[in-house]
């Protein structure tokens, strides 16, 4: 992610499509079709997958919550509910981590890009850790959605970024497609929102802000059952509940996004 200075002026041509967080977009994208292996069956694969998460990657979760000097509320919504979709706000190089600080010793997964897969070595480390590649080919959804709908039936929580695109530090909530929300909507499965924002440091208050994780309550499928658009309700409540915090706790504003002529996005 860019380093980006308390004050900075970032200018948006594309609210839909700018990313100002990506250092491979000149990568070559893999082909996520209907051949790409969601799930691994080899032993030895499995084994790497249990030494990376449980014994590795712990360490370094625990330094970057402790150098963002992050706070987890209601953290525990999430390892109570067990199977779950959760949606995130996008805004911030630590958001790959916060899943697995939500649910842990539960694994969680996250939605990724085909870019996190398509460099060499992260395409065999990503999956390992969790990373669950959206499919480029029409021929591939189904089996990327039967494998985010049997994570979930297995307990595991599976986190999205209905955002998409990383906007580093932006202290608001884009809008978002309900299409995110074809998932929880077509298997049944609870929803739970979460949002991050930002407050600032008590010390050092030149260092970028520290980051609240705040953790809403699970939307259950009773919620959008017998409506004409549950993607929309599903999404509306979501997009609601992430602006309604946002404002709550009055995130800190690091950095300013205005849009190409001067105002600044909704």
């Amino acid at each position: 992610m860019p380093v980006m200075r308390r004050g900075e002026v970032v200018t948006v041509h594309n609210p839909n499509r700018d990313d100002f967080g990506s250092a491979s977009k000149h990568v070559e994208l893999l082909k996520v079709d209907e051949h790409y292996s969601y799930q691994h069956r080899n032993i030895f694969w499995q084994l790497a997958s249990f030494l990376f998460y449980y014994i590795i990657i712990p360490i370094p979760a625990l330094f970057v919550a402790a150098w963002c000097g992050m706070r987890l509320v209601d953290r525990r919504t999430v390892r109570r509910l067990g199977g779950c979709f959760m949606y995130a706000n996008h805004t911030n190089w630590a958001d790959i981590w916060i899943p697995y600080l939500l649910s842990f010793p539960k694994r969680a997964y996250i939605v990724t890009g085909p870019t996190a897969v398509s460099v060499p070595i992260a395409k065999h480390v990503v999956p390992m850790v969790g990373g669950i590649p959206l499919n480029t080919t029409p021929a591939g959804k189904e089996a990327f959605r039967s494998r985010l709908a049997d994570l979930v039936r297995r307990g595991h929580p599976v986190a999205i970024f209905p955002e998409a695109h990383i906007w580093p530090f932006y202290n608001g909530i884009r809008d978002f497609s309900p299409y995110s929300f074809t998932y929880p909507v077509h298997d049944a499965s609870p929803v739970v929102p979460y949002v991050i924002t930002y407050r600032p440091r008590r010390w050092l208050k030149w260092r970028r802000p520290c980051l609240t994780v705040t953790v809403g309550d699970p939307i259950h499928p009773e919620t959008w059952a017998g409506s004409a658009n549950p993607k929309q309700v599903v999404r509306d409540k979501v997009h609601d509940f992430m602006c309604e915090t946002v404002r709550a706790r009055h995130s800190l504003a690091w950095v300013t996004y205005q849009i190409g002529d001067g105002a600044e996005p909704s």
